[in-house]
């Protein structure tokens, strides 16, 4: 094959997706090269060390960059200075200050630098048998995040030439395609003697077959193609038992080319080839692909499906596109989500996001959502909520609680529904440890090179040693242990004091005059000992609400009470103490439009529906409902109430024909009835004496000036006859008496 053909075979089999570029073999695996150890308790406690280190180190770096950006690019010297009192190394703002690029050229050299930085410390060691005290050690490493490799036997160097073939691409729905196959591996070879060829996507190349993972079907195809492989690459036979794995016709073994071949987990298998759906030697992760619209079912799985069952892949494509909207609807729910304001439309958004594999936070963020609908429906501003959907659903009324149970529940759950798909169809994505390293062995013994099976620290060590013992080589692959609780509860607490301080700071600072110049301070009034008030019973959200008020003399709201029973004693006391304190602040003098402008709209559980109450129909909370309602009845915010009510609460209202329009509240009145129950309007049944004589005098005598004060007239003992009431006097010396309340006149009996 001449050098033109070589170049053209392999730009077109890189273009496929086959073969990646050609790259050096610990780009791929990084414990390539690397020498093998003895395993000791010295060398377990130097990885743990230098493992730990590197954490810190990459921690330091970007958390050193991060205080950089804060200064800006031209910071000025008082922002230097408080800086460094802050912790900023000294040495470090001098490199900062003399690089051309200032400040931020150097954060960026840090966090490239952080990049730069190995994610794993890997470390090699020769097979052995483990003792507590190495099993100890080596689960201290692994939980630092390093990476544990016992190899059988020696991994080429890391500065070997290398490309990754992903085999499933060789498997059509019309079998394997093994002149495609032998083109690319001859060019590869032909193009760099001492190749290293590293084999991955067997796990997707058995589910194309229409082959179970965990079957002797499936152990069988996998070692098949690793034997072709071999055969193509180093002129090795192909036996007949493993052509028939296949359906291919055996080879005769030819001339012999140095190439070597290893089965390993590469660790960024997506950088090398973006569409390999499987690493190595080990199951399908992952079932789904993701498109421009809906997700669907990946490339082998399809395959598989099509071979084991054709009239099944329809239904099953069709339930995979739809997998967000009942993710969605499992997580949240659609109705509460759309209590909450969204419509049809976000609510698509939502699902199409989630179906294509997006986390909770993303799929409710601004780009996914769109400021308009964050805008209109939600009234939100949406440049709060650029790439943070968990506090778009806070600002909703999700609880915490709400919001971790449906991140929970999301992660991962299309492709598991997926996977069970497929299962029910004998395709399962997944397979246990022992059908692991079954696989791993068959393949081992038919390329008879190393093969490396990846154990995660979950799995634990009795995996690895069972790996071992059948002859595989096993990676464990570590990771860096959570945040202990008691660190976790600190640095909550720390974060909060950070942002008081810094709120605190953000403060004008205010000039205080000497207590001399001080007016009077404060006091508190004191509600009357008989007050008036009202009680409004209500239902939000499907939990009873009991609204009890006092007010002042003059009608002013002075005292709330609150009183609910089925959210539980906890809650129901907290109601009760807030209710107090609101109580206390309203008799200091702190205005009710204070508490209503902090407190209106405010979102949490219980809210929904609300019944009982002829203004409001919706609430956001019970707090929403509270002071909306406080504010329609004390301050008429009709702009706060949802439907325009015009009966006053006592006798029959607009529809009594004796006044076009509801009277306003008087002092008077306000003596007599609540004002927040007669919602600051005077009812018609209400009648006051005191005004109504003031009215009459004022008729008779129009020359008497306003200051003038007026005498209450002496009653008679006898009741009037028409009206009833005591309010009869004299008018007259000759015994001519008339009625206060009725005007009605008469003669005094004799």
């Amino acid at each position: 094959m001449d050098a033109t053909r070589v170049a053209e075979i392999l730009e077109a089999a890189e273009s496929d997706g086959l073969l990646s570029v050609e790259c050096r073999l610990d780009a791929l695996f990084r414990a390539a090269g690397q020498p093998r150890l003895v395993l000791s308790p010295e060398a377990l406690k130097a990885v743990t060390a230098k493992a730990a280190a590197t954490s810190l180190l990459c921690t330091t770096q970007l958390a050193t960059a991060e205080m950089l950006e804060r200064l800006g690019d031209a910071p000025r010297n008082a922002e230097l200075a408080e800086a460094v009192a802050a912790g900023l190394p000294q040495d470090l703002l001098e490199e900062a200050l003399r690089q051309p690029g200032g400040f931020l050229k150097t954060a960026g050299a840090l966090r490239a630098s952080a990049a730069d930085s190995p994610d794993l410390v890997s470390a090699v060691f020769s097979p052995c048998v483990l003792d507590p005290v190495l099993d100890e050690l080596l689960i201290g490493a692994l939980k630092e995040g390093a990476e544990i490799v016992f190899c059988e036997t020696p991994i080429p160097t890391g500065f070997s030439r290398a490309r990754l073939i992903d085999i499933a691409l060789v498997v059509s729905p019309d079998g394997i395609e093994q002149d495609y196959l032998t083109d690319a591996v001859d060019a590869a070879v032909q193009s760099t003697p001492g190749l290293v060829l590293v084999i991955g996507g067997l796990g997707a190349a058995v589910m194309s077959l229409g082959l179970d993972y965990a079957s002797e079907e499936g152990a069988a195809a996998g070692a098949a193609l690793c034997a072709l492989v071999r055969a193509i690459a180093t002129g090795a036979a192909f036996p007949a038992a493993h052509a028939k794995a296949l359906g291919l016709a055996p080879r005769k073994a030819g001339s012999r080319r140095a190439v070597d071949l290893i089965v390993v987990p590469v660790f960024d298998s997506t950088a090398a080839l973006p569409e390999c759906e499987s690493n190595g030697a080990a199951p399908m992760t992952s079932v789904l692909a993701f498109g421009d619209d809906s997700p669907t079912l990946s490339r082998a799985a399809r395959l598989g499906l099509a071979r084991r069952s054709p009239e099944a892949l329809p239904l099953v494509l069709k339930a995979v596109a739809e997998s967000g909207r009942q993710v969605l609807a499992q997580a949240l729910g659609e109705g509460r989500l759309r209590d909450r304001g969204f419509s049809d439309a976000a609510i698509d958004r939502v699902s199409r996001a989630l179906g294509e594999g997006l986390p909770l936070n993303a799929a409710f963020s601004r780009w996914v959502l769109g400021d308009e609908i964050i805008t209109n429906d939600l009234r939100l501003p949406p440049e709060n909520f650029d790439a943070d959907g968990m506090a778009l659903l806070s600002a909703i009324g999700f609880s915490r609680k709400d919001i971790q149970t449906a991140d929970a529940s999301i992660e991962g759950s299309g492709n598991e529904a997926a996977s069970r798909l497929l299962a029910s169809h004998g395709l399962p994505a997944g397979a246990s440890s022992g059908a692991q390293i079954s696989f791993a062995t068959a393949c081992s013994k038919a390329l008879a090179g190393p093969v490396v099976m990846t154990v995660g620290a979950r799995d634990g060590l009795d995996v690895a040693e069972a790996a071992l013992v059948a002859g595989v080589s096993v990676q464990l692959l570590g990771q860096r242990a959570p945040v202990p609780e008691d660190v976790r509860v600190r640095m909550e607490h720390v974060l909060t004091l950070a942002e008081e301080i810094a709120a605190e700071a953000d403060e004008p600072v205010e000039t205080y005059t000497p207590a001399s110049t001080f007016s009077e301070p404060v006091r508190r009034k004191r509600l009357p000992d008989r007050r008036k008030g009202y009680i409004q019973k209500a239902t939000v959200g499907g939990h009873k609400v009991y609204l009890h008020t006092g007010e002042f003399d003059n009608g002013e709201l002075g005292e709330i009470f609150l009183d609910m029973h089925k959210e539980g004693a906890a809650f129901r006391s907290l109601m009760n103490n807030f209710a107090i304190a609101t109580s206390i602040g309203l008799q200091y003098g702190v205005p009710l439009e204070e508490f209503v402008d902090a407190f209106v709209f405010t979102r949490f559980e219980p809210a929904g529906a609300v019944t009982g109450n002829d203004r409001i129909t919706r609430a956001t909370s019970i707090l929403d409902y509270i002071f909306r309602e406080l504010a329609v009845s004390y301050l008429q915010r009709d702009d706060l109430a949802e439907a325009d009510v015009t009966h006053d609460g006592l006798g029959r209202g607009a529809a009594d024909g004796t006044r076009e329009a509801p009277v306003p509240f008087t002092d008077e009145a306000a003596q007599i009835i609540s004002r927040g129950f007669s919602r600051g309007q005077l009812p018609d049944n209400i009648v006051i004496l005191d005004k109504k004589r003031a009215e009459k005098l004022v008729q008779e005598d129009m020359e008497a000036t306003e200051e003038e004060s007026l005498e209450a007239p002496n009653y008679l003992s006898d009741a009037c006859p028409v009206c009833g009431s005591f309010t009869m006097f004299e008018i007259s010396e000759d015994g001519d008496i008339e009625c206060d309340t009725c005007g009605e006149e008469g003669q005094i009996s004799s």
